[in-house]
């Protein structure tokens, strides 16, 4: 799907939101680069897409008689490659920043830094994973609705193995090679911007999920050598017990994603 036009896509109800809120569409600013929009009021939002990492994120700040401060908080990012990803995809990004803003985590008095990496730029985490689950399992968004507001922390790894393993498995057996190969570039861009927690399961419960080996080598195909050889060696732990994961103390607050971000 064209860029410009996925962004549109995007964007179009979180500008229906706030423009009924008596929001103003303050700039539009596309370059090589990106592609940018924000709007203003009593406070701003921006949606930003960068080409470099094909990320689009919802990001908002302060604002002073219609001026940002320019403090901008992220509020969700997702992944989007034009290449692979099409209506279907944008159309739930821009259900995602709606709810962002309209929803609970607006209210939210709990706000988590996310990890990053060596180089400053922001992981993908367990829950951004889950998020991107969403475009194949749209029955997930309440899930993780329900986990956020139980939890103090999203369990990556329990929500998988309670949510998405199965879905997974069977999305892959009912795939033909042209959906493994579109499966496989979502993994791999996933994988390579993944905390550890995400690549772990991507390789121990996603990717060990599925029982034939020759889709299982379809879906790393699109894989860098060194990831395949990790994925390959996890695929040989099958079976083994891993240490479960810690239950997180129950929250009276629905966990927010918020964190600072540099443009």
């Amino acid at each position: 799907m064209e860029m410009n036009k996925a962004f549109e896509v995007a964007c179009s109800k979180t500008e229906q939101l706030l423009l009924s809120k008596g929001y103003e569409k303050a700039a539009v600013a596309h370059s090589e680069t990106q592609l940018n929009v924000m709007y203003v009021g009593e406070n701003a939002y921006s949606i930003i897409y960068t080409y470099s990492n094909k990320k689009i994120i919802l990001r908002s700040c302060g604002a002073d008689e219609g001026e940002p401060d320019n403090k901008w908080k992220t509020l969700a990012t997702w992944l989007y490659d034009p290449e692979s990803d099409g209506i279907k995809e944008a159309e739930s990004i821009a259900e995602d920043f709606a709810e962002t803003i309209r929803g609970p985590k607006q209210t939210s008095a709990v706000q988590k830094q996310k990890k990053r990496k060596k180089d400053g730029e922001q992981s993908v985490d367990p829950l951004f994973l889950a998020n991107r689950m969403v475009t194949y399992f749209p029955e997930l968004k309440d899930e993780i609705a329900y986990e956020k507001a139980h939890y103090s922390d999203f369990r990556g790894v329990t929500f998988a193995e309670e949510h998405i393993v199965d879905r997974f498995a069977e999305l892959v057996e009912s795939s033909d090679a042209k959906r493994l190969e579109k499966l496989s570039q979502g993994l791999s861009a996933l994988y390579t911007a993944g905390d550890l927690d995400t690549k772990g399961i991507i390789t121990y419960d996603l990717l060990n999920s599925v029982k034939s080996d020759e889709k299982f080598n379809s879906l790393i195909s699109a894989f860098s050598d060194a990831d395949k050889k990790i994925a390959k060696a996890a695929r040989n732990l099958r079976g083994k017990k891993i240490k479960p994961e810690k239950e997180k103390k129950r929250s009276k607050f629905i966990s927010d994603t918020l964190n600072n971000m540099q443009q």
